[in-house]
């Protein structure tokens, strides 16, 4: 399903008419300026980037709300490098257990929290796992199973077990060694310090900080959904991206995430979204009460095709990898 039919919505209670969208991305989109904690990143830093755009209608009268903020990093290519390789292959095991737990207990009840089967929220086909991802420090099956956390992308309370109390502050780099799913607690701190609004906490630790496994194919998408709250910062760090450049009649905005800015006072008025097209090592900070969406991306020229339309086996070069989370702030 393409990007504007996603984000109008016609089938659901957030519906607008598609002939009122107005598409915005980075180049067209107004800056909104950092400030110099910001702008500045040291030798500690998980980023060399950090972009943020106002996606509301412009106003002379004040700026745009959190809610119509998106904020845009990119890691420094070391620790890019590192999350591609260490976690990349544990996200497709997880993947793949997934499927074969969920073909195993066709009849029985599905397993529950703790287990690698997938959920189904905003997203229609691809694997979504249960809001546990990051209680884990490995990828072994007990350490799997011993994750807590709830299975709803929206509104799902991370369990703490496990978890240590990194603070937002903290020195970032060192804890790529070894990296790990909770590394991605690490980087959503730092990136939550340096958007943080003054009516928000600055003890913000890992505790507050859940997180799940996508892992989409061609052909799968995700509704549009809000992840329910203005108290909390919403993200994804993407880890594999299918190199679409050499694939003939790609839709526009193909695999891209589409926020949507909130309603305008003023009437009438276009509803505008951001489009952004996700590159390995992005990692897109938006307020949780942002509704927002996924388009899918075809089958990239050349891939391998699926031995039936279920393609129970997908290779791994179509594959996308992400990773979504909330910090509550």
């Amino acid at each position: 399903m393409n990007l504007p039919t996603l984000i109008a919505a016609a089938d659901g209670v957030h519906a607008v008419d598609i002939a009122t969208l107005a598409r915005i991305d980075a180049s067209t989109a107004r800056p909104r300026p950092l400030n110099d904690g910001q702008k500045a990143f040291d030798r500690d830093s998980f980023f060399q980037t950090h972009d943020a755009y106002d996606i509301a209608e412009a106003s002379t009268s004040s700026p745009a709300a959190d809610a119509d903020v998106v904020h845009v990093f990119t890691l420094t290519n070391d620790a890019r490098e590192a999350l591609v390789r260490d976690l990349v292959p544990l996200g497709l095991r997880k993947f793949r257990r997934g499927r074969e737990d969920a073909a195993r207990s066709l009849g029985d009840p599905v397993p529950g929290p703790g287990s690698d089967v997938s959920v189904v929220r905003s997203n229609r086909g691809g694997y979504q796992s249960y809001a546990d991802l990051l209680d884990s420090d490995s990828d072994s099956e007990n350490d799997d199973a011993a994750g807590g956390g709830g299975g709803d992308d929206a509104g799902a309370s991370r369990s703490a077990a496990g978890a240590s109390d990194t603070a937002a502050g903290a020195p970032t780099r060192a804890r790529l060694r070894p990296t790990t799913w909770t590394s991605v607690t690490a980087i959503a701190l730092e990136a939550y310090a340096r958007v943080r609004t003054s009516a928000q906490r600055e003890d913000v630790c890992s505790r507050d900080v859940y997180g799940w496994l996508n892992v989409n194919a061609p052909g799968d998408f995700n509704k549009l959904h809000a992840h329910d709250s203005a108290d909390r910062w919403s993200g994804v760090l993407y880890l594999a991206v299918p190199d679409l450049s050499n694939t003939t009649d790609v839709p526009i905005d193909a695999g891209c995430l589409g926020v949507r800015a909130s309603a305008s006072s003023s009437s009438p008025s276009p509803s505008r979204y951001f489009a952004h097209s996700p590159r390995v090592g992005d990692l897109v900070l938006f307020s949780g009460a942002a509704l927002h969406a996924v388009s899918a991306f075809p089958r990239p020229d050349g891939a391998r095709k699926p031995s039936n339309d279920a393609d129970e086996h997908p290779s791994d070069a179509v594959l996308r990898v992400s990773v979504a989370f909330n910090v509550d702030c």
